[in-house]
């Protein structure tokens, strides 16, 4: 039974898993970009740049910080190839300044789902690291935008080691009601409004 479960851990271990993702990030953001500690200055340049879809600001509901998302300037790719920037404006967390990078994303076949790379953790010296894996969908109305993490192809069952009489002792719910996380749209405004007001 140990040799078992012993020779499956080494072989997933063991076992190469390859993933083609479009963008990546150092293991720590880089230092911030003063270009994102003006407010309106960031609003004009999304304006005069003839935003895509994804592009402005955006509000997450449940702390108020704020990200700007803009297309990324980078001449060794071939064109029609676009990258966008997912900057801090505003944080809850006072440690991190405004222009620290939080996320790189990419478009996708689809055209409201972007693959992105984004940190998910504060580090030393007003830092993020631990970048991870998401996938973005966009909204109909381009008004909200949900993040969803993607997780390894893989994973090791333990409970299938146990006789049949404790197997179902312990369940593990998928569904656990949880909220999905994300943010809302504040410039440009969308088509509609994301809290419309009734005359």
């Amino acid at each position: 039974m140990k040799y078992s479960i012993l020779c499956l851990i080494l072989f997933l271990i063991a076992l190469p898993v390859y993933a083609v993702n479009p963008v990546s990030l150092p293991k720590e953001s880089p230092e911030p970009n003063a270009a994102y500690s003006d407010m309106g200055a960031i609003r004009s340049r999304i304006t005069n740049s003839g935003p895509h879809r994804i592009e402005g600001i955006w509000q997450f509901p449940g702390s108020g910080a704020t990200v700007a998302i803009e297309r990324i300037a980078d001449r060794t790719k071939l064109p029609g190839a676009n990258t966008y920037n997912m900057v801090v404006v505003r944080s809850d967390n006072r440690n991190i300044k405004p222009g620290t990078l939080m996320g790189v994303l990419a478009p996708s076949a689809k055209s409201n789902i972007y693959d992105a790379v984004i940190y998910t953790s504060p580090g030393r010296k007003a830092r993020l690291t631990m970048p991870k894996h998401f996938t973005l969908t966009l909204s109909e109305q381009d008004s909200r935008l949900i993040f969803k993490q993607v997780k390894s192809k893989y994973s090791l069952n333990l409970w299938r080691m146990l006789p049949y009489m404790f197997r179902y002792v312990v369940r593990t719910n998928e569904n656990t009601g949880k909220a999905p996380l994300g943010c809302i749209k504040i410039f440009p405004s969308p088509a509609i409004p994301t809290e419309p007001r009734y005359l």
